[in-house]
């Protein structure tokens, strides 16, 4: 890893921190509790981050595995080593989880505000994967040793990772389906 990436890994681990902090802070003020000491927060902070980074890193190198690419298609997406590949990926993660967060949401309701009524669900994803596109595009200009061929290829990227979470979303609700009919009384 070079020192962009320690950088970036010790901003996202600090502002990881942070949130599990104020989130801590705020359920105990909800529920009307008592602080939690500062010897809990010392070892429960870490814990629960966690389950918020493993399953991250997870999908992380899945991610790398999945875009070892040979042939034509390493044309889209190059690097130069897996450690680059891997910290790519787990940026864009990362990115996708702040964009989904908070730039998605704010580019659909301006979307919104500018037609003057409410959008379709194929212009709001059309949003998302146009946002997600110039996300690949310019952290791979950021990252060092990946190289995305231009727009085009973060465009099929981008189509790509949203392929995968619209067959996710395929898969819970087809479960969410077979939990509802299993469950319903007959007659």
């Amino acid at each position: 890893m070079n020192a962009l990436e320690l950088i970036l890994a010790f901003f996202v681990l600090m502002v990881l921190f942070g949130i599990m902090n104020m989130t801590i802070n705020y359920i105990t003020r909800r529920d009307g509790e008592e602080p939690v000491p500062l010897r809990v927060k010392l070892w429960l902070i870490p814990m629960l981050s966690v389950f918020i980074i493993v399953p991250i890193a997870l999908f992380s190198a899945l991610f790398t595995i999945i875009f070892q690419m040979d042939g034509e298609y390493r044309q889209v997406l190059s690097y130069e080593s897996l450690g680059s590949l891997f910290s790519f990926s787990l940026i864009i993660l990362l990115g996708f989880l702040l964009f989904e967060s908070l730039i998605h949401p704010i580019s659909i309701a301006l979307l919104r505000l500018w037609v003057r009524r409410d959008v379709s669900v194929y212009a709001k994803q059309s949003v998302t994967i146009i946002t997600d596109t110039f996300i690949l595009y310019f952290i791979s200009l950021i990252i060092p040793g990946v190289h995305i061929s231009g727009l085009l290829g973060a465009l099929s990227i981008a189509l790509f990772y949203h392929i995968i979470e619209w067959e996710l979303m395929g898969v819970q609700t087809w479960i969410q389906y077979r939990k509802r009919t299993r469950y319903k009384l007959p007659g």
